[in-house]
């Protein structure tokens, strides 16, 4: 995770150093580059399969995980697409509808493929809030919102262990030894931290009773070794950085970069929020890293280059 910390410190040097305005340019191959990594989880013997779900290609000594490209490709992509559209944004054929062409694809592709909901939730939800920003309609936002939902409760219908899982969050303690162990070892990891926590190294939950202790659920072992405080911390922590890049957004200069800006923003929102509310048992367990904090170098990586980013917009 070190080596992965100073790739990811690299790239953030880097990107901060990028004028944004080169993104524009770079978007459509981005989005591309995104697109051929998703094909390489088709060729066997370069894409490997873990808890059931193929999400990550090898690439040497180390792996990746092509949907934490894809999420900033897309915000950097839509960025540069509402901008050149401009006022089309506010038609429903020219606008609303190539949009939604997009997203579809996206998701269809992360969720069907991928068996990854969290990530294309988050994708989502920053496109639509990018979309908000750049100009669409109330009446379209409303209606893509509804079709949106339709088409979530679908792909939870299509798939077993996804019906599986809300199950589980309506009922968490029905099959605490079954389905519902994830979020039952997470509820007692959190609650017997209380005020202040166990202590620094301290967690009993990472010694075999939490799944993926140091992943999806990094924030139960922090509640659990630093207690209410520490918890609320983190989450004060996250809410300066969102406040800080909304900021950025806000005093950015031209259209595209104040779009990239709350793209970005939005896509740490959005994946602390489920992360954590999974966590808490408030939306349905759904796997996807905490940003900065999950281990894990792709996310990292990444989530340090949108970083990059905002820093280079700031300067502006």
């Amino acid at each position: 995770q070190l080596v992965n910390v100073a790739v990811g410190l690299g790239v953030w040097f880097a990107a901060s150093r990028v004028p944004y305005q080169k993104w524009r340019d770079w978007a459509p191959w981005i989005l591309g580059a995104a697109i051929l990594a998703l094909l390489a989880l088709l060729i066997p013997g370069l894409a490997f399969e873990k808890n059931g779900a193929t999400r990550w290609i090898h690439l040497g000594p180390a792996s990746f995980q092509p949907a934490e490209l894809l999420k900033f490709a897309m915000v950097i992509y839509l960025a540069a697409w509402f901008e050149k559209r401009g006022r089309d944004l506010k038609s429903w054929s020219d606008g609303v509808v190539p949009f939604g062409i997009m997203l579809l694809a996206a998701s269809i592709v992360v969720v069907v493929f991928q068996r990854d909901l969290g990530t294309m939730l988050v994708m989502a939800f920053a496109s639509l809030g990018m979309f908000f920003v750049a100009g669409i309609r109330w009446q379209h936002l409303l209606s893509l919102m509804g079709i949106g939902l339709a088409l979530g409760w679908a792909s939870i219908v299509a798939f077993p262990h996804r019906l599986s899982r809300l199950a589980t969050f309506l009922d968490p303690g029905k099959d605490a030894a079954g389905g519902g162990y994830h979020v039952s070892q997470a509820l007692i990891g959190i609650g017997s931290g209380g005020l202040f926590g166990l202590g620094l190294g301290k967690s009993i939950q990472i010694y075999g009773y939490l799944p993926e202790a140091s992943n999806d659920s990094i924030f139960a072992v922090i509640a659990e070794e630093f207690g209410l405080v520490g918890s609320l911390l983190l989450i004060g922590l996250f809410g300066l950085l969102i406040y800080r890049g909304l900021k950025i957004a806000e005093n950015a200069p031209d259209v595209f970069s104040r779009l990239l800006a709350t793209g970005i923003t939005l896509v740490f929102l959005f994946q602390a929020i489920i992360n954590i509310a999974a966590m808490l048992a408030l939306v349905p367990l759904t796997g996807i890293p905490l940003p900065f904090i999950s281990y894990g170098g792709s996310s990292l990586v990444l989530m340090l280059l949108g970083a990059g980013i905002l820093v280079n917009i700031s300067k502006y």
